[in-house]
């Protein structure tokens, strides 16, 4: 049996309904849970998890958007499970994922995708043990419990504003917009549907894609 560390990031989680959404379908394709947590990321666990980014130029916003806000962390377990649930989620870069994968459900904009997946064996085997260590996910047999209960609990909503927030990031990064109005539209569109979240982290994932905004314009 094979496990991958897979973590719906929290562009995904506090979305709920859409983070309910995409951990349905990976465990309707046979995926057991054996570790499941929701937890806000620490800049030392971030900056040890994105180790290999340390010397690139998004190392920072990559820190920055997954310690903005919860994150559903989980350790998923079955036969080719690495290459089934990076299948299932489609390409990194979302503008390249095929319309029926999850990223091109529900993802925003490039790396504003929803969820990262352990790419190897190998990977897999360093990345969980780094987050049982760092993060505290631990194994356990009431994990695919506690997933099911959290699918119980928020995907009998059916509200998706993945399209509005897409167009909302895709139009100001076409025309340069940076204003403060995007940084409030943002803030506005990820609080919809955020039961639980503190309004802090809705705000401090809006600033991380606001950002993210201004580094794409400042590429053109």
């Amino acid at each position: 049996m094979e496990q991958s560390l897979v973590i719906i990031k929290p562009d995904g989680t506090i979305r709920r309904a859409v983070g309910a959404r995409v951990l349905k379908a990976l465990m309707e394709r046979g995926y057991h849970v054996q570790a499941f947590k929701e937890m806000n990321v620490s800049d030392e666990l971030a900056k040890k998890h994105y180790a290999i980014h340390s010397e690139k130029s998004f190392f920072p916003w990559l820190v920055q958007f997954i310690t903005s806000a919860r994150v559903l962390a989980m350790v998923l377990e079955a036969d080719s499970v690495i290459d089934g649930v990076r299948e299932a989620l489609g390409a990194t870069f979302v503008q390249k994922a095929s319309p029926e994968s999850l990223r091109g459900k529900y993802g925003t904009w490039a790396g504003v995708n929803i969820a990262h997946a352990s790419d190897s064996p190998e990977t897999a085997v360093t990345e969980i043990e780094l987050w049982k260590t760092e993060g505290g996910l631990q194994i356990s047999n009431q994990a695919e419990a506690e997933a099911k209960q959290y699918i119980n609990r928020y995907s009998s909503n059916d509200f998706n504003n993945t399209l509005e927030i897409r167009e909302t990031v895709k139009k100001a990064i076409e025309e340069g917009n940076t204003s403060q109005n995007v940084l409030l539209t943002l803030q506005k569109l990820y609080g919809m549907d955020a039961e639980g979240v503190p309004e802090s982290e809705v705000a401090a994932l809006a600033k991380a894609v606001f950002d993210f905004i201004i580094e794409e314009v400042e590429k053109k």
